[in-house]
């Protein structure tokens, strides 16, 4: 019997492991005791638990300094028939998913500005996400970069929108293909 040996590509290894450390949900401080007290008095030692802001779990190495943001509760990233989609997407732009940072805003809640704090990013790709979402007041217009200080904005339809052979899927592609020809100058 001959075992064959299947060895993955390392973008993928380091994206199967990436989050196997295990991080405390809550820090606990001592909290400070005022000096004032009157002496003789018992004390006791106070503590307080104070909510450390919960990192943000992306996928990627972001490399080229890109962020995709995506809105799918019911997966971890991304379902696997988008995700297909999406890494096709990156190839034909000639990049691949250690080039950007792939964030699901659809199981953790937060904001553009503390994801571009954690991830300074040129680029943010969002699909299907309104700026709403994102808590900033910017227009969402579809398929046309907006600057925000030194990043562009692109917003997308969703991923599965453009899923299939329908004429309707096919525009949607063709709509972001358009602009991410322009932007990478393809």
């Amino acid at each position: 019997m001959k075992v064959e040996k299947t060895i993955l590509p390392p973008a993928v290894l380091v994206s199967l492991y990436k989050d196997s450390l295990v991080l405390p949900e809550k820090e606990i401080k001592p909290a400070i005791i005022p000096e004032n007290k009157l002496p003789g008095k018992e004390q006791e030692t106070i503590t307080e638990t104070t909510e450390m802001a919960s990192p943000i779990k992306y996928l990627g190495d972001h490399h080229k300094k890109i962020l995709v943001v995506v809105n799918d509760p019911e997966s971890v990233y991304l379902n696997e028939s988008d995700f297909i989609l999406l890494t096709s997407i990156l190839n034909a732009c000639r990049l691949t998913i250690a080039d950007i940072a792939l964030i699901n805003i659809g199981n953790q809640k937060a904001s553009l500005h503390e994801m571009l704090t954690k991830l300074p990013s040129l680029l943010v790709i969002t699909f299907d996400i309104d700026t709403k979402a994102l808590k900033i007041k910017l227009p969402t217009t579809l398929y046309k970069t907006t600057p925000l200080g030194e990043t562009n904005l692109l917003f997308s339809a969703a991923l599965s929108t453009m899923q299939g052979t329908s004429l309707d899927a096919k525009k949607e592609k063709g709509k972001l293909w358009t602009v991410l020809k322009q932007i990478f100058q393809l």
